[in-house]
């Protein structure tokens, strides 16, 4: 085969070869090998990392007073009694709630459990000792205790909202997430301006697993609060799970008009524009958000991979080799370094990082493919002598067939593969990988024409014609390129 002919055969097989991950990328002709497309950049905080300022038993801005008893009257002068002890007061649940709620204002919260404790025991249908109780429970850490009083004080009084908050508080740190959403739903009922018991209801919600009652919640804290920044932030969060992602960006940067150093919010705007294809606002929001966090290796492999799907190669290349030199173990970030490395003309370095990758996990499919591109690319490389260009092309059938084994249904790979086998002359094979690749993948055009070619090779004009009748039916440009090579 002669090397103007073995040049566009390489062109049109690697140029269609995108496969990235589990799906094809269409979008991308001239880019050569594979890529590795990034999950979500942020580590998104659970909400206990989170909780506060939420409408908690420890979130409230200010923390409620306990409610206590009537002040009772002025003790009147003491009469003349003789000498005699005056008679000791009797314990009522009433002294006993004061005695509690005293120290609840003097942060002494386990000394207030006792004659709480007491008090209900007086008096169970005492609402403001049951409520006292419970609050004192949850500042003590016994959110499970929490809950009886709690839930004792709210049905003894339907309309105290804080009832409700603080049982809703402690049923989210035991994790009764749809339990803690209705008594949160019916404190917000009872407070409907209360901003941090509508945030407390989405987080509910949002680990409830009702997303859209989360996004709700959020939004009636921001239309109450703008400048709610942790309220945006989760408001964003939930939207980008629902795979609202325009909307989710809108939130994630009013974040960062409020936080400007917000890796999270940055970081989630990137996130945000790269799930709706958006690459160069992808691009801009990792690079702010690694300018505050340059250590971070999932920052720089997101910033890389952006720029990469921008064909900014240069400046993938910078931000993805940072993402290695933070986490040398980053097997992603490599797939997507040699991938840039291809795209860049450099071959050489492309194939150090494949081998490097599959010294390590010989079982990536994504760096033997990677591996075979370097191979072909550098065997067209100019100043390649002919002894080098059949070990490259010999190279590059064995790293083709690996990522065959490896993932048998990926028809760019088997397409390669022919292509590589084609060039050392074994067209026989190359004909079935070609063909398989089309099996796999019926409108693969340029599988099509490199079947042709293929068949051409090795003497078969009738059916290499077929074939470029074929690619007329599906590409008509390609197909005037073929004719020259099969006629």
């Amino acid at each position: 085969m002669g090397r103007k002919a073995a040049t566009l055969l390489l062109l049109t097989a690697v140029s269609l070869s995108l496969a990235g991950g589990a799906r094809a990328q269409d979008d991308l002709k001239g880019s050569v090998g594979v890529f590795v497309d990034p999950g979500v950049a942020r580590k998104r905080a659970s909400k206990p990392e989170r909780e506060l300022p939420r409408k908690s038993f420890a979130s409230r801005r200010t923390r409620p007073a306990a409610r206590t008893a009537p002040s009772p009257q002025p003790t009147p002068p003491p009469r003349n009694t003789g000498g005699r002890k005056p008679p000791t007061p009797a314990v009522t649940a009433e002294s006993l709630n004061a005695k509690g709620a005293a120290e609840i204002e003097a942060g002494r919260f386990a000394a207030a459990l006792e004659p709480l404790r007491q008090a209900v025991k007086l008096k169970p249908d005492y609402a403001e000792a049951q409520y006292n109780l419970g609050f004192a429970l949850i500042s003590s850490g016994n959110y499970s205790e929490a809950v009886a009083p709690l839930e004792t004080a709210a049905r003894l009084d339907a309309q105290d909202a804080d009832a409700f908050g603080q049982l809703g508080a402690a049923l989210t740190k035991l994790g009764r997430h749809a339990e803690a959403a209705k008594a949160y739903e019916q404190a917000s009922r009872l407070a409907p301006k209360d901003v941090e018991t509508l945030y407390a209801l989405g987080a509910a919600h949002e680990a409830a697993g009702d997303t859209d009652l989360a996004v709700a919640a959020y939004k009636r804290v921001v239309a109450l609060k703008p400048d709610h920044a942790d309220a945006l932030l989760d408001l964003a969060d939930a939207l980008y799970a629902k795979g609202k992602y325009a909307e989710a960006g809108d939130a994630y940067r009013q974040v960062t008009r409020l936080v400007p150093l917000s890796v999270e919010a940055h970081t989630g705007a990137g996130d945000s524009a790269r799930a709706a294809g958006r690459f160069a606002e992808a691009a801009a929001a990792y690079a702010e958000a690694a300018r505050l966090k340059p250590e971070d290796a999932e920052l720089q492999q997101n910033l890389g991979y952006s720029l990469g799907r921008e064909r900014r190669w240069q400046e993938a290349a910078v931000a993805l080799r940072k993402a290695v030199a933070a986490r040398p173990d980053y097997t992603d970030a490599q797939v997507n370094l040699a991938w840039v490395y291809n795209n860049s003309g450099l071959f050489r370095e492309s194939a150090e990082v494949s081998r490097r990758i599959i010294s390590r996990s010989p079982e990536n499919a994504s760096a033997h493919f990677n591996l075979g591109i370097a191979y072909s690319r550098l065997a067209q490389s100019r100043g390649v002598k002919d002894t080098e260009l059949k070990a490259l092309f010999s190279q590059a059938v064995d790293a083709f067939t690996q990522a065959v084994r490896l993932k048998p249904d990926w028809a760019e790979a088997h397409n390669n593969l022919g292509f590589a086998l084609g060039t050392t002359g074994r067209f026989k094979e190359a004909i079935a990988e070609h063909a398989e690749a089309l099996r796999l993948k019926p409108d693969y055009t340029g599988a099509l024409f490199n079947l042709a070619v293929a068949y051409r090779k090795s003497g078969d004009k009738k059916k290499a014609l077929e074939m470029h009748k074929q690619l007329q039916a599906l590409n008509p440009a390609l197909a005037e390129k073929l004719y020259p090579l099969v006629k």
